[in-house]
């Protein structure tokens, strides 16, 4: 297989593990390949907690990743704080190889696995979690070149689309029988399409999005913007999605991987706010078994949705306190502090007591921070232009 074939099998791993939590093994090794590397790993961490929410590893010791997997465990270097976002880079051009090797992370971390050399990313940072990937070569192999760089570079942006839709999906496995029902569930519009956008399945909140119309409408001819510009692009992604999950090995594989996934924003002639869609292909092995003229999934989120989150969901995320839980939500509705302390009728040196506790408990700092956090598990991150 070559490079460009690698890639694309690699993004198409990837947006499968977007509807099969059970996917994210074979889209790492998948990961993996692409850049030549001998192990792969990703984690999503919870740094509050120090709690590993995702932890993957291709070719790794069983007893080694369970160890890494337990709470506290030193999964990232002290130097990943350096990392850049969203940039690929080899390990060495983070630590010295002399400082590397009396290191505590690798004789730790690496070294039990038998690795060294690595590349790797800082793929989302949120005031909470962290999400990092690498790939790695055995004690011995030589570095990673250029091109190995450049292929883990290549699907970093797939990977952000997919781990942004984990977290409003969560643990749903979107290919299990009970699937139309967990999919009437979901905090999104969700609508299965053929690669004309002809649509073979929408949910319930995607049914309401289509019915008005306003942005986006549902016709014999298929999905259609209601700007001729946004409906050109969204045709096109639709079109260039379907291509990217084809096992059309070696045509255009590079292409179809550079544009599996896109992000966009349908304008709305009420003056609403723009719809955002992300959308992904879907491959006839996964979801669209049960509905076999399905070829890409497309996303959607309705910034007029109400999608405040629970104030019991942040008691058990953040540890808070049942009244510290009710002024974070009140102070995620981006009127201040003093407006939130008016609703619910305490004092504003009490709701600033309960401020000072919410931002130590959820590692913020500003209420621009905490707002930010609320979004991030009310909506998935917004995509932008």
């Amino acid at each position: 297989m070559d490079r460009a074939d690698a890639i694309l099998k690699a993004v198409q791993r990837i947006y499968d593990a977007a509807t099969s939590p059970d996917a994210w093994p074979d889209a790492v090794e998948a990961i993996a390949a692409a850049a030549d590397g001998q192990r792969g790993s990703l984690l999503v961490e919870d740094q509050p907690r120090r709690r590993a929410d995702l932890m993957v590893g291709w070719r790794w010791d069983p007893a080694h990743l369970k160890r890494m997997s337990a709470p506290g465990a030193p999964r990232t270097a002290p130097w990943a704080a350096t990392l850049p976002l969203g940039r690929a880079v080899r390990s060495l051009e983070l630590k010295p190889e002399s400082d590397f090797i009396r290191s505590e992370f690798y004789n730790e971390v690496v070294r039990p696995n038998g690795d060294f050399f690595g590349i790797v990313a800082l793929v989302q940072q949120t005031p909470t979690h962290s999400s990092y990937v690498a790939v790695r070569r055995v004690l011995g192999a030589p570095d990673f070149a250029d091109r190995d760089v450049a292929a883990l570079q290549a699907v970093l942006p797939h990977l952000v689309r997919t781990l942004e839709l984990r977290r409003t999906l969560g643990a749903a496995d979107l290919r299990l029988a009970g699937t139309m029902a967990v999919l009437d569930q979901i905090d999104l519009g969700l609508i299965l399409c053929d690669a004309a956008g002809r649509p073979a399945y929408l949910n319930r909140r995607a049914e309401a999005l289509v019915a008005r119309p306003d942005g986006l409408s549902a016709g014999s001819a298929g999905l259609a913007a209601a700007l001729p510009e946004e409906n050109r692009r969204l045709r096109h992604a639709v079109a260039v999605a379907a291509a990217a999950g084809a096992a059309r090995p070696g045509l255009d594989a590079a292409a179809r991987a550079t544009a599996a996934g896109t992000r966009m924003r349908l304008s709305r002639p009420s003056g609403a706010r723009a719809l955002l869609l992300t959308v992904i292909p879907i491959r006839q092995a996964g979801m669209a078994e049960r509905r076999p003229q399905a070829q890409v999934a497309i996303f959607i989120v309705d910034p007029e949705h109400d999608s405040t989150p629970a104030p019991a969901l942040l008691q058990e995320l953040f540890g808070l306190t049942a009244a510290e839980a009710g002024l974070a939500i009140q102070i995620g509705r981006g009127d201040g502090i003093q407006a939130a302390a008016e609703r619910l009728s305490i004092s504003g040196n009490t709701a600033r007591t309960h401020l000072s506790r919410i931002f130590e408990k959820t590692g913020t700092g500003r209420q621009a921070e905490l707002v930010r956090l609320l979004v991030q598990f009310g909506l998935p991150a917004r995509p932008s232009d």
